[in-house]
């Protein structure tokens, strides 16, 4: 019988190379080859072990998103960055905004005034 981790050892190097395959092919791999019979649960919870090796735990790689937020803002201040959730009860990430305050900056200096206006008729030789 296959622990989970020696199904994620063995799975690390195969799924670095092949990010999409699915616990089947996992159980496929491992059965062809080192010659086992394994259960599908076996290699599902192999794959998501494999798969937490290679990126890490959701719960830190989030709390490290949170934490670059707030090392962001006291490293560069006035700068903006956003860090949108979703849920209530169990926090998701949605998306993140940042504008780094020197580059802020540069933009509006760079950049010319403009006047736009919206909504007009033109009157004259050109008519619309």
């Amino acid at each position: 019988m296959a622990s989970q981790g020696w199904c994620a050892d063995r799975l690390e190097g195969w799924l670095k190379k092949n990010p999409n395959k699915r616990a089947k092919d996992a159980r496929d791999k491992l059965e062809g080859d080192y010659g086992i019979k394994l259960k599908y649960s076996k290699a599902w919870v192999g794959l998501k072990a494999a798969i937490e090796q290679i990126h890490g735990k959701y719960d830190e790689s989030f709390q490290l998103l949170v934490n670059w937020k707030a090392q962001m803002e006291a490293a560069s201040p006035g700068s903006i960055v956003e860090l949108e959730l979703e849920g209530t009860k169990k926090h998701r990430f949605k998306r993140i905004f940042f504008a780094l305050k020197p580059c802020v900056d540069g933009f509006l200096a760079g950049c010319r005034p403009f006047v736009g206006v919206d909504a007009t008729a033109l009157n004259g030789k050109y008519t619309g």
